[in-house]
């Protein structure tokens, strides 16, 4: 390949992987954890979904794609985390084995290639509200959504964060094709070959 070769870190983009690349990626975001707590202190409905979509992408079949969240939670959190949920779905157990395509320095047995810092919604709202001369509104505006109440008990001004922090991350993706989903997107297992 004539293409120029890319440079991505495992937490910030340096890791060197031939172009073109393609992955998957997904937001983890507002998620519990304490470093200084036993197992971190992880709240494993956290992390579920999110396990049983990488884990069903690891073992489709899929060659050559890549794998990415996005959250506030350090690699070894995330791969604690990820490890918690294997241990209750053993059938998933081989996704922990599955290459990482193109990507050197991935800790062995995680699900991910990148684990990346989540974007700063409240930083890009407030440099946004700046920008316009509104600087002191998002604040304002965050307080008085803080009190109105979603369908899962958080709060709209949490759904904003978490909504413009998955917008801003789709900016940054280490992949040249990204496919962002949800938690909840599921995998089907690779077709068995035919057998007459």
């Amino acid at each position: 390949s004539t293409a120029p070769a890319r440079t991505r870190t495992r937490e910030a983009h340096d890791f060197a992987m031939a172009e073109p690349t393609v992955g998957v990626c997904w937001t983890r975001n507002m998620v519990t954890f304490a470093l200084d707590k036993p197992g971190f202190g992880l709240v494993p409905h956290e992390w579920g979904e999110l396990h049983t979509s990488v884990a069903t992408l690891l073992l489709s079949g899929e060659v050559g794609v890549g794998s990415c969240v996005f959250t506030e939670a350090p690699r070894h959190v995330v791969d604690r985390a990820m490890r918690l949920w294997t241990a209750k779905r053993p059938g998933l157990q081989a996704a922990h084995s599955a290459p990482h395509y193109g990507v050197e320095g991935v800790p062995s047995g995680s699900l991910f290639d990148f684990v990346l810092p989540t974007s700063d919604a409240r930083s890009l709202l407030a440099g946004a509200a700046e920008a316009i001369g509104e600087g002191g509104q998002v604040s304002a505006m965050l307080t008085k959504l803080e009190s109105a109440n979603f369908r899962n008990k958080s709060s709209l001004a949490t759904k904003l964060l978490s909504r413009t922090g998955r917008l801003a991350n789709l900016a940054a993706a280490p992949f040249n094709v990204t496919l962002f989903l949800d938690d909840d997107t599921f995998f089907c297992p690779p077709p068995r070959p035919y057998t007459a």
